[in-house]
């Protein structure tokens, strides 16, 4: 018996699955659609997004959304290199120069950092002109822009490759951990900002840049704000402590570190900090370690031993930490060479020393 009833088909197909036979896959960016895209577009269509005009992307709230997802895409080497590739330096660094927007900045800063942590990272933003860019960004977005540049100053081919801008770089640094809190400056810029100089400080060129700039005076007033200024209510005060101590020292394995540290009084800083970090370890053994290399020089070994001497010999006498105890005896060793400093070393030591 014939029957008239429709026929049911079933399909797999997509054209009879999805109900819009539309062309999936438009060519041009969807300006009104903010999503990542899995599998390899998915760095692609975010760093197309990022790269379209003001006229077609004019709300900053969805340019910074769309940096959000992009960064957050950004956790493993092989999608950091894949954004170099794709050409994501570009947008972001017009973006941070750019944007009217304050966490637009940030977030175009924070993925440079992020970028660069891979050397094809780092050749890409360079090429690309990103160092005069986040220098310029030390004043619009200042914690971002800092940790960018530490991420360069923290491998030999970083700083290789801030060699040619050394002398824009470091003085703008400098300027950043020598501003007052607030207007976008915090701690964490503070902190990222030392880091990068101790890291510049690596090479014969950074340093020489660092001691044409100030470096060592900057570091010693920066401290003295965490020992007795503004600062020392912070709660992370200790952590600009330990910073600037580890820059201190760094800059102090260089001879003429050495003098501008002593001109600078951060023997006298140092000699502080030993007293005032005597909970915090990290600080502590920081700072006896740039004591150490101050010791070297015979100019500066009277005034380690006159401002550091007897809380050297306290964490000696403490005996109990393997490390700050091979510091502090060091510290003492290299400083008692000097007889007038020799003599203070058997003031302090009592007849069981």
């Amino acid at each position: 018996m014939q029957s008239h009833a429709s026929r049911h088909v079933a399909s797999e197909f997509l054209k009879d699955l999805h109900p819009d036979l539309s062309e999936p896959f438009p060519k041009d960016v969807i300006t009104e659609e903010i999503a990542i895209a899995y599998g390899r577009r998915g760095i692609t269509k975010l760093v197309a997004v990022l790269a379209l005009p003001d006229d077609l992307l004019p709300d900053e709230d969805e340019r910074a959304h769309a940096l959000r997802m992009f960064n957050a895409l950004l956790s493993t080497q092989e999608q950091k290199t894949d954004a170099a590739a794709q050409g994501a330096s570009d947008p972001l660094i017009a973006l941070v120069t750019r944007s009217p927007s304050e966490e637009v900045r940030r977030l175009a800063a924070q993925g440079l950092a992020s970028i660069a942590q891979v050397m094809g990272g780092r050749q890409a933003v360079i090429d690309a002109g990103g160092i005069p860019a986040l220098t310029a960004a030390l004043n619009t977005a200042p914690e971002a822009a800092a940790g960018a540049l530490k991420v360069f100053a923290s491998c030999n081919d970083g700083v290789a490759l801030l060699g040619p801008s050394l002398d824009s770089v470091v003085p703008a640094l400098v300027t950043l951990i020598t501003k007052p809190m607030g207007a976008g400056v915090t701690v964490g810029a503070y902190i990222a900002g030392v880091e990068a100089l101790q890291g510049v400080s690596t090479t014969d060129t950074g340093i020489t840049a660092c001691l044409a700039h100030g470096v060592p005076a900057a570091l010693v007033a920066l401290a003295q704000r965490a020992l007795t200024g503004d600062l020392r209510l912070e709660g992370t005060a200790m952590a600009v402590l330990e910073a600037c101590a580890a820059a201190t020292e760094q800059v102090a394995h260089h001879a003429d570190g050495k003098k501008a540290v002593r001109e600078a009084g951060g023997i006298t800083m140092l000699g502080a900090m030993l007293g005032q970090c005597a909970f915090h370890r990290p600080s502590l053994l920081k700072a006896t370690a740039a004591l150490m290399a101050c010791a070297v020089e015979k100019e500066s070994k009277c005034d380690v031993m006159r401002e550091a001497g007897a809380r050297l010999v306290a964490l000696l006498r403490e005996g109990s930490d393997p490390q700050l105890v091979p510091n502090a005896r060091a510290a003492l060793a290299a400083s008692a060479e000097h007889l007038e400093a020799r003599r203070a070393l058997g003031d302090l030591l009592g007849e069981d020393d």
